[in-house]
């Protein structure tokens, strides 16, 4: 059985694309390229070189569970107005 993942922990993909300009993409679970959604299954935090050739391979994100989907539930009810003026 696996252990037990926290938010605090993170994930790693392999990524050979990757560079720093990924930071902060999203990590799409069950995409649906006709609707363009998805359920949000992570954010790059960071890209790492692991095989140490001196090109990014790897894109980091910490674990989303249902404790990260109880926070983004409780901002949501929160809403406070748009972002930028309009």
């Amino acid at each position: 059985m696996a252990p037990s993942l926290k938010g605090e922990e993170l994930l790693a993909v392999d990524s050979p694309f990757t560079g720093e300009g990924a930071l902060d993409s999203s990590w799409l679970l069950r995409f649906d390229k006709a609707s363009g959604g998805g359920y949000l299954n992570g954010v790059t935090i960071s890209v790492t070189d692991l095989d140490v050739d001196l090109r990014y391979d790897t894109s980091l994100s910490p674990y989303f569970d249902g404790e990260t989907q109880a926070v983004y539930a409780a901002a949501n009810a929160h809403w406070s107005g748009a972002v930028l003026p309009g």
